[in-house]
């Protein structure tokens, strides 16, 4: 890890190391900009930076729905060096983005509050699940979401009320780096918390391949509809493209084998998406992020 000066003087780091490291698919090649910044002000720089040049910028987190192909020069910042935030008033509790989702829950459940458990199992950290709306049991995040405070497109560090942000299925309008947020969780016994947390967990491990890496799941659900059983209906379960395969457990998940490519895996989407258009009627739309 190397500190890099730029003629912007950007207080950051450069990471040489592989994208694959950080995508739970285990996917992803080298990136000409990989920074890990280290508090606030190091990532509104870089943005400033990047816009100055033209480059894309990519927030990266847990890397739980990230598909890397080739990146090209967007700049791509990890939280992983951010600072970590944990505060609880009441039944508020402002956390930083960075923080997984297993450890939120956890904390919060030593302070008798939660209500949240419903994302349990997940593999993601908190900013990267309010950006998706992350949800589950006909819940989301954004029914405990309080505020956020983020950095826009434009370098600029905003704070903003949850009922000001725009939100849907698996979708939001923020469009930066989430950086903290705040939660109105419920008071709940330890106990309660715990049974609710491990009941959810189990039911993932029931239903969905943990066995090889994945993103979860590739599509978002339509309406009325299960991607899932559409995939399944259309004879593609068990699927394989190299080493890349559409599930035989869950059909809305494509797993990793041993050493799939993004190729391998960006023809099973394709694969699924026609032959659902053609034999469904119905266009799957992508619940992961496909960066190439």
């Amino acid at each position: 890890m190397e500190k890099m000066f730029d003629s912007k003087m950007l207080t950051s780091f450069v990471i040489k190391s592989s994208l694959n490291i950080y995508s739970n698919m285990k996917i992803g090649g080298d990136a000409t900009y990989l920074l890990a910044p280290q508090n606030v002000s190091d990532i509104s720089s870089i943005i400033k930076e990047a816009n100055s040049q033209n480059l894309k910028i990519l927030p990266v987190g847990g890397g739980s729905n990230i598909l890397f192909g080739n990146v090209g020069n967007r700049v791509i910042i990890l939280d992983a060096y951010l600072p970590d935030i944990f505060q609880v008033d009441h039944k508020i509790v402002t956390v930083s983005s960075n923080m997984k989702i297993s450890s939120f829950i956890d904390k919060a459940m030593q302070h008798g509050l939660g209500g949240m458990e419903f994302i349990s199992g997940i593999p993601a950290h908190i900013g990267g699940a309010i950006h998706m709306n992350a949800g589950a049991f006909e819940k989301c995040i954004f029914d405990y979401l309080y505020w956020i405070e983020y950095i826009n497109l434009e370098g600029k560090v905003i704070k903003i009320d949850c009922r000001n942000l725009e939100f849907g299925y698996r979708t939001t309008s923020i469009e930066g780096f989430i950086v903290r947020a705040a939660f109105k969780l419920d008071k709940k016994t330890k106990k309660k918390i715990l049974a609710d947390k491990e009941d959810i967990i189990s039911k993932r491990f029931e239903r969905h391949p943990y066995d090889y890496p994945s993103l979860g799941s590739t599509f978002k659900n339509p309406k009325g509809k299960f991607a899932g059983q559409l995939i399944d209906e259309c004879g593609l379960k068990g699927l394989q493209i190299g080493e890349a395969q559409i599930s035989k457990k869950h059909a809305n998940f494509i797993i990793n084998k041993g050493s799939a490519t993004f190729n391998d895996v960006n023809e099973l989407i394709k694969i699924i998406q026609e032959t659902v258009k053609r034999q469904k009627g119905i266009e799957l739309q992508l619940e992961i992020k496909v960066i190439n």
